[in-house]
């Protein structure tokens, strides 16, 4: 096999790449699962709800950027999907609310660009509540946990019955959880899952806990799109060393050969230095700390350091620095400062500038991109 050199999405109408933001409403849950870390890449009961007003405020400010971006997108890739998620979105008290501002301060961009509004969530809400959130988003990934309690469990596929019944968009994402106490419990549901036709898939953790074995390969075959993952993978080694997908099961094509793809790419190749244009598809919004990343994990800047790009009170100046970029025909692009992919793996991304180059020009119009 030639070494990997350039990674893209396959080029599906389905499975296109839009801009994502990434909006991190709470890091309170109602969950405690042991896979989950504490803090901003997981959940953390002992912070508080960040108030309304300051939830509403970065949403105005997530909405300008975005609208800089799609500045010089094709048409048909001015597509915006903000996916809503903690901890637990639903957790916050003022969810219901928050999501009315998300149709509300739209109003002025609805002839720019086009939203869809998702939430991910373990989905163990009331009905009343679960209605009304429905009422306000475009699509659901529900996140399922083995750890849950019976009665979450029960509410979780109460919840997923209501979305076929009014027939929004989901996927069900299913955290398979290599401990034996769990295991056939993740087994179970996506038998359920396999049995009743629903849109599911195994998320393979990452981490020290997510430790797979043959067994644990053999037991997923049935429910895993890649055949090619089950001889790939390595016993007893975290799979975050070995291999990455996107977190939205987008296939992907490696060094331009668009016509094959697969679910997962090796982290073989490392990713030092690689040209990447995550900033052109995602934007991280922590309202915790009123913090904005160029995506959740990833954090690379485009001054190749990582950290945040802007905080609630500098991010007007971020977008105004944007603006001016796009005006003098100028979109920088990252280079990466990393070893391995923490997430954004579907962003396009090379190690030959010329090549990046030329796989932004099907999602822009003609822009100089600089480094």
């Amino acid at each position: 096999m030639l070494p990997i050199h350039t990674i893209e999405p396959a080029y599906h109408p389905k499975n296109k790449m839009g801009f994502l933001i990434d909006w991190l409403l709470t890091l309170k849950c109602n969950y405690d699962c042991s896979y989950c870390p504490i803090g901003p890449a997981g959940h953390d009961n002992s912070t508080q709800h960040p108030p309304i007003e300051k939830c509403v405020k970065m949403l105005e400010q997530m909405y300008q950027y975005t609208d800089v971006m799609m500045q010089n997108k094709k048409i048909q890739f001015k597509d915006a999907i903000l996916n809503v998620y903690g901890g637990e979105a639903l957790y916050h008290p003022n969810i219901e609310e928050i999501l009315l501002e998300t149709t509300k301060q739209f109003k002025p961009y609805e002839n720019n660009w086009r939203l869809k509004r998702r939430i991910t969530t373990n989905a163990t809400a009331s009905e009343k509540k679960w209605q009304t959130v429905c009422e306000h988003i475009e699509g659901v990934t529900f996140s399922y946990h083995s750890q849950g309690s019976e009665k979450m469990k029960t509410l979780f596929k109460k919840n997923i019955d209501h979305v076929l019944k009014i027939k929004k968009e989901y996927d069900i994402i299913v955290c398979v959880f290599p401990d034996q106490r769990y295991w056939q419990d993740c087994l179970d549901f996506l038998e359920y899952c396999k049995q009743n036709k629903l849109n599911a898939r195994p998320k393979l953790l990452d981490g020290p806990l997510g430790l797979y074995n043959q067994k644990h390969i053999k037991d997923l075959a049935p429910y895993l799109k890649d055949d090619s993952i089950g001889t790939e993978i390595k016993q007893d080694v975290s799979i975050d060393n070995q291999t990455r997908g996107c977190c939205g099961g987008r296939a992907l094509c490696t060094n331009r050969n668009i016509k094959e793809y697969a679910t997962m790419v090796p982290r073989e190749p490392g990713f030092e230095g690689w040209y990447c244009s995550a900033n052109h598809f995602f934007l991280h919004a922590n309202s915790v700390y009123g913090e904005y990343y160029t995506n959740k994990d990833c954090r690379v800047k485009l001054e190749q350091t990582r950290g945040s790009i802007a905080t609630i009170d500098t991010m007007p100046e971020y977008i105004s620095y944007i603006k001016q970029n796009l005006l003098s025909n100028t979109l920088p692009i990252m280079r990466c400062v990393q070893k391995v992919c923490l997430c954004g793996t579907c962003a396009p991304k090379s190690m030959h500038k010329e090549n990046l180059k030329n796989i932004m020009k099907i999602y822009n119009e003609e822009v100089v991109a600089k480094q």
